[in-house]
């Protein structure tokens, strides 16, 4: 096995500095907010916990004033998943919130690690796995969007796994790949939003008929999806369903003008001196522009890659709500550019990336910015594409290959 390089060493060194600081901040903020009297360590994660706790005492998730219709505001903290998140949850209702918060975040660094390894076999296999591996733990914590997740228990900080698995699954032809893709899409949609990925692979299997890649993972999608939601009814009973869908219609009134929402409309309407009834006409537009933007993605942009990254930000503006957390599903994307760049390629690509990493740092005081970051991942995927003949998206790459 070929020994690190002098240059690798070096990597892994700054890597292990950077990383080491990064994480060590998360903890020490997680470890503040935990002593304070706010309770706002893992707050997001406690709202699926009691949720499980309440479905496990016999008593419904859902709040009595959101199922009978009482619009709540966007930043309100209340439990707005579908039935199968507080039946899956019930599992672990009964464990000590922190000790699930640490392994939730534990599985979502996991997941980041895995996706970044197999993005590596296909696109990169001669790059060092440890360096690969090393950048991506160190990166993480600098990648706010995502840390803020750790800290608060959002189940966005599944994105990178999620999101990560749907791209294998256009990468990589191998069945298991496109499964676990289809999986993703089901799993991903409890949020409701990554939904829209669905249409970009249902898309691509009408346009490209000869590939059945697309088709399975829509079939695996539907099929699991079903699966799920017949197990859910069978494992409890139709009236929490019943119950979900007025919790969702009550959403659609609520109050979405707010500072800490990152929704196109809402930023629209807020600088525009409006309220929530321009939001949410405004949001109309924006959730079809959303639409066309995925499917023009699938029909028009050849390069898998590029097309998935458009796809992608667009299922992050179908809700007129989108939190900071959100972009956490752009990393798998921002990794595979990385890791596809050649030497002509990768100055300006990592710049793209570190670029986008610190504008959605400042982002989190001027949530506007957060579209600035987003759009610099799928510029960063562009311009990784090859452009040699011979290279098809998402092959193996060729022996111009960035080392670092």
């Amino acid at each position: 096995m070929r020994q690190p390089s002098m240059t690798a060493h070096r990597i892994l060194l700054t890597a292990a500095v950077v990383g080491t600081i990064g994480w060590i901040g998360v903890v020490a903020i997680g470890w503040q907010l935990a002593s304070t009297s706010s309770a706002t360590l893992g707050f997001d994660l406690e709202l699926l916990l009691q949720a499980g706790r309440d479905l496990a005492a016999g008593r419904s998730p859902y709040a009595p004033e959101l199922v009978s219709g009482g619009a709540p505001t966007a930043t309100e903290l209340f439990y707005s998943y579908p039935p199968p998140v507080a039946q899956a949850m019930t599992i672990v209702a009964g464990l000590p919130s922190v000790a699930v918060l640490v392994a939730w975040g534990a599985l979502a660094l996991a997941g980041l690690l895995v996706v970044a390894e197999l993005l590596r076999r296909r696109l990169s296999p001669d790059r060092p796995r440890p360096v690969v591996l090393a950048i991506t733990a160190a990166g993480a914590p600098l990648t706010l969007p995502f840390a803020v997740g750790l800290i608060f228990g959002n189940f966005d900080v599944f994105f990178p796994l999620l999101y990560g698995a749907m791209l294998l699954a256009v990468l990589d032809d191998r069945r298991r790949r496109q499964v676990f893709g289809g999986i993703a899409i089901v799993v991903a949609s409890l949020k409701l939003h990554p939904a829209t990925m669905g249409l970009w692979f249902l898309v691509r299997a009408i346009h490209e008929r000869s590939s059945a890649a697309a088709r399975m993972v829509v079939a695996t999608a539907i099929v699991v999806g079903l699966g799920i939601v017949i197990v859910s009814v069978l494992f409890d009973r139709i009236g929490l369903w019943a119950e979900y869908l007025q919790v969702v219609r009550a959403g659609t009134n609520a109050v979405i003008v707010d500072r800490r929402n990152a929704g196109i409309a809402a930023i629209i309407a807020g600088a525009l001196g409006g309220g929530d009834p321009m939001a949410r006409t405004l949001h109309v537009g924006v959730a079809l522009t959303a639409l066309a933007v995925t499917i023009w993605a699938a029909w028009r942009r050849g390069d898998a890659l590029e097309g998935f990254a458009w796809a992608s930000a667009a299922s992050l503006s179908t809700l007129p709500v989108t939190w900071y957390h959100y972009p956490s599903a752009m990393i798998p994307v921002a990794i595979a550019a990385w890791l596809r760049a050649d030497q002509r390629s990768s100055g300006r690509v990592r710049t793209a990336i570190v670029a986008a990493a610190v504008i959605a740092a400042v982002a989190i005081a001027a949530l506007q910015l957060l579209w600035v970051a987003i759009g610099l991942v799928i510029l960063a995927a562009r311009w990784s594409r090859q452009v040699r003949p011979s290279d098809a998206a998402g092959a193996p790459p060729g022996p111009a290959r960035a080392t670092v």
